[in-house]
């Protein structure tokens, strides 16, 4: 790819994510999600991440480019994990 995408990693190789009116589920099983911004809109179908790959989401859901639009990552394609956040201020520290 041509730019660099900061996305939360949601389906490991193997497991299944689907998306029903806005929730995310892996493998059947509800996702917990308190970091996310804005929560989507909309379903997607599931879907089983293939070995080697990634399925990530945004934040911001509603206004993000991730697995929903471009598919699974190819874990060759992942450079790094985010361990500091700068923005907002408010909640500006290291991740666990």
């Amino acid at each position: 790819p041509a730019k660099t995408y900061v996305k939360r990693v949601i389906g490991l190789p193997g497991e299944s994510v689907s998306i029903r009116q806005g929730t995310v589920f892996v493998d059947g099983q509800r996702l917990r999600e308190e970091y996310v911004v804005n929560m989507a809109h909309g379903n997607y179908p599931p879907t089983r991440v293939p070995a080697g790959h990634f399925f990530v989401l945004g934040d911001n859901r509603d206004h993000s480019s991730d697995s929903r639009a471009w598919g699974t990552v190819p874990e060759t394609s992942v450079e790094g994990k985010v361990c500091l956040r700068y923005w907002p201020i408010a909640r500006a520290g290291s991740l666990r």
